[in-house]
């Protein structure tokens, strides 16, 4: 490396002077440092290639994102369905905690075992962020009712709209201030108030 260095510098006109930690080039005009393996080199390019270079997943605002679902609710996933093993989608049978928004939309066709649960379709879709779930996950779930496109195969199924979000007091919290949701966190039920103090982990004392 340092013979090619040597040789590429010499070809241009350039003086190389080494030391350590860097090297110099010498041209007419002044100096040119190009210091090797700096940290202020690093921070920039780790700052820099995650939006240049791997591009990274898009995902809108929390408002848009509630805008554009007609419904919004917290449940467990309890059963993984419907694998399709060219496309690696899947469907979930989930129990539902919660409705934060739209559970007038919410048909009887759709409800299952006595309405509480639904059928929520669109796990693995890759324009969707985080779209993965295993059986025990609870969530928030922005979803739409399929469209009539998507039947028969996702008919009186609920459709992922965006990504899945965590069971956090505080996503709790801007999901219901977007979504006016009727009451507040005084009412919120006592399992998701659970969820929450999990995701958070256990206080200094419990440890």
């Amino acid at each position: 490396l340092l013979s090619g260095t040597r040789s590429a510098a010499a070809h241009l006109g350039w003086g190389v002077r080494s030391r350590p930690g860097f090297r110099v080039f010498v041209a007419m005009g002044g100096r040119r440092r190009m210091a090797e393996g700096s940290l202020w080199t690093l921070a920039v390019l780790a700052t820099l290639l995650p939006g240049i270079c791997l591009g990274g997943c898009p995902e809108h605002e929390l408002e848009r994102r509630e805008e554009e679902a007609n419904v919004v609710l917290t449940g467990t996933v309890e059963e993984i369905l419907n694998m399709d093993p060219v496309y690696r989608t899947y469907s979930c049978r989930v129990r539902v905690w919660r409705y934060l928004k739209g559970r007038e939309v919410v048909t009887n066709e759709i409800l299952l075992d006595g309405g509480k649960k639904v059928m929520v379709g669109g796990f693995g879709d890759p324009s969707i962020c985080d779209n993965q779930v295993i059986v025990g996950d609870t969530r928030i779930f922005f979803v739409n009712p399929a469209p009539e496109s998507m039947w028969p195969k996702h008919r009186n199924e609920l459709m992922l709209n965006s990504s899945l979000m965590r069971i956090t007091l505080r996503n709790l919290e801007e999901v219901e201030f977007y979504a006016e949701a009727v009451g507040d966190m005084d009412n919120v039920p006592e399992f998701e108030v659970e969820s929450a103090h999990r995701a958070l982990g256990p206080k200094p004392n419990d440890r």
